[in-house]
């Protein structure tokens, strides 16, 4: 009596402790979700196999016993009636598993819904804790930021500010506006999981990058390099001003952040295919080697990790830019070769003023100034414009 109640207390124990693990352990429910899930899916094609087989055998015999009746009323030869009987088995046959196979692939199709949605509910309230999580913290930590940047600037406007000290502040500055640009880009990607918070419409793609290319030229003026706007009267794309400064911006300042001293970019906005716009910004700059091209879409993942950190790269630049284009039902096409530069290509759904003028005749490209810059791996660049 005493082991029994041992083993009672022990089973007790175990199944509180279970039951405290299922209650807030969402993968352990998640299982057991999943578990009964297919216990339930096996069951019911059990059910369905039992009476499809057992309808099947019935019919068999009301088939044999009315094959059997028939010829021996129409006083039909021996031979006949044995191959009346298979012609009306095969028939009935046919029809049962075509039932059967039916049901299978209509139930199966069903369980597997339900279960991805048991397996993937734990991931999805994960996202979307993570999603608020990373949006409130980038919202709290903009405020104490932008005061501490506030006072720094404060303290260079004083005349007698020693020189090192001076140095000292002008660094920080430089790293607080890292820091801000991190937490921009981490807004920038909470915000475009969120696709119903974002309104569309037609923007001119065109002033989008004037204004990007007006926010970047101090950039590129220190580093002497020469920015080639060509870009087309008919430049109306339906997005999000918002979304679409952020794509121009990030590929942009990634080719003036990796183009060496003298070097060239080139932008280019352009009607392209039925129904779209495509933005190409070329780079004379260092390239991307093949092993890591496929990779640069990835969150936090740098090419070169001593070179990102040293030019400020956050690793979520182009991760944005993909989620970015992602949701605007567009395109992007990344092509580079080690030592000779970069060209991305970024493919938007065209305005729906332009649809319409398109629709009525009017030539897509018309308009178009344009100078093209050859940067060859020979080193022979040169112009042509017109």
């Amino acid at each position: 009596m005493a082991a029994l109640r041992t083993l009672w207390k022990r089973f007790a124990a175990l199944a509180t402790d279970y039951a405290y693990k299922y209650r807030f352990d969402p993968f352990l429910r998640t299982e057991v979700h999943t578990m009964l899930v297919l216990v339930s899916f096996s069951l019911i094609i059990l059910i369905f196999v039992g009476t499809i087989t057992y309808f099947l055998y019935r019919d068999v015999t009301t088939v044999m016993s009315q094959a059997i009746s028939e010829a021996i009323a129409a006083q039909t030869e021996t031979a006949s009636i044995g191959a009346n009987v298979v012609l009306k088995l095969q028939s009935l046959q046919l029809r049962n598993i075509t039932t059967l196979a039916s049901i299978v692939i209509v139930v199966t199709v069903i369980a597997g819904y339900i279960v991805a949605r048991v397996v993937l509910m734990p991931t999805r309230r994960a996202l979307e804790f993570q999603k608020q999580f990373i949006g409130n913290v980038a919202h709290e930590l903009r405020t104490p930021l932008s005061i501490i940047k506030t006072n720094t600037e404060v303290r260079l406007m004083d005349a007698d500010i020693p020189p090192d000290v001076q140095a000292l502040h002008k660094d920080n500055l430089e790293e607080l506006d890292r820091i801000s640009e991190i937490l921009n880009n981490l807004l920038s990607l909470s915000g475009s999981l969120r696709p119903e918070r974002i309104e569309f419409q037609d923007i001119d793609l065109g002033t989008v990058a004037e204004i990007v290319m007006g926010k970047l030229r101090e950039l590129a003026d220190r580093k002497s390099l020469v920015i080639t706007a060509k870009v087309s009267e008919r430049r109306s794309v339906w997005g999000n001003a918002s979304a679409l400064e952020q794509i121009v911006t990030n590929i942009l300042k990634n080719a003036v952040t990796y183009t060496p001293k003298g070097g060239h970019i080139t932008l280019t906005i352009e009607p392209v295919h039925p129904d779209f716009m495509e933005l190409t910004i070329r780079d004379s700059g260092v390239g991307i080697a093949q092993k890591d091209l496929f990779r640069i879409f990835e969150p936090y993942y740098r090419t070169d990790l001593s070179r990102s950190r040293a030019r400020g790269g956050s690793g979520l630049g182009l991760t944005i830019v993909s989620e970015l284009v992602k949701l605007h039902q567009g395109k992007i096409t990344v092509q580079s070769v080690e030592g000779h530069g970069t060209s991305v290509m970024v493919l938007l759904p065209a305005g729906k003023k332009y649809l319409r003028e398109k629709a009525r005749g009017s030539r897509g490209r018309e308009g178009m100034s344009e100078i093209a810059v050859d940067f060859s791996r020979h080193g022979n660049n040169h112009s042509n414009s017109s």
